[in-house]
């Protein structure tokens, strides 16, 4: 099976959640941002002015390479992932990805802050780790500019064993197939011991039910015991690499 490609898949979220509205939105929100900076507005809005030199104006940059952070957001959640500040990482960056900083910087006159990065709780956790990583940096339009890839492609079952922890509905589905599962697999004689009793009889559903209390309640223990949070909570915090 294919590895996944973290720049890939989001590209792929990007082009499912381009719509015409979406466009017309972002041309909005462009106007209104520079006509915050014009010449007659510039000092009643100093302090927006002074940060606008700390993010990159998407006018400058190639559009490809911009993405919203619902779109970062949906990929986190589907693959488990981490969207955190550049100075959560253990490990030293690309120095390619410090001449792509650099080269901005010096182009566009800018001072570039506010880096985020998006990979694996693995990664922000050892300094040797060599998962797929996606280095951004914000935009003047709160978006955000991708800068820099690196790191090896993901293994492609991530996403399935990912799934059961995106966010409760996807727990609670997961618990009651396994549950279903479990009670189908038994044979009549451990479930009754009426001897009279069908493989579909009114046993079967009773223990589904006891056996769906019960999972409910070992999953409440390892989610605790084991610090593991759904991903749709954490996937913007540092803490809890569950």
């Amino acid at each position: 099976m294919n590895r996944v490609d973290l720049l890939i898949q989001l590209k792929k979220c990007k082009e499912k959640n381009t719509k015409e509205s979406d466009a017309i939105i972002s041309e909005v929100n462009r106007i209104l941002h520079k006509d915050l900076y014009s010449e007659k507005n510039v000092l009643n809005n100093l302090k927006h002015y002074n940060r606008s030199f700390e993010l990159i104006d998407e006018e400058d940059v190639d559009k490809n390479q911009i993405f919203k952070l619902s779109e970062i957001k949906k990929l986190a959640i589907k693959y488990r992932l981490r969207f955190l500040d550049s100075q959560c990482c253990k490990s030293d960056f690309p120095y390619e990805s410090v001449l792509k900083i650099e080269h901005i910087n010096s182009e566009y006159k800018k001072s570039l802050k506010g880096f985020k990065v998006l990979s694996t709780g693995n990664f922000f956790k050892s300094p040797k780790n060599e998962d797929n990583a996606l280095l951004f940096a914000p935009t003047n339009l709160g978006n955000y500019y991708l800068i820099h890839k690196w790191g090896k492609s993901l293994k492609w079952h991530r996403k399935f064993f990912s799934w059961p922890l995106r966010n409760i509905e996807t727990l609670f589905l997961t618990i009651i197939i396994v549950t279903f599962i479990i009670t189908m697999s038994l044979p009549t004689y451990l479930i009754t011991l009426d001897r009279k009793a069908t493989y579909w009889c009114a046993y079967r559903i009773g223990i589904f039910f006891h056996l769906f209390i019960f999972n409910m309640g070992v999953t409440a223990y390892v989610t605790f015991a084991f610090s593991k949070n759904l991903s749709s909570s954490i996937w913007n915090i540092n803490k809890d690499f569950g």
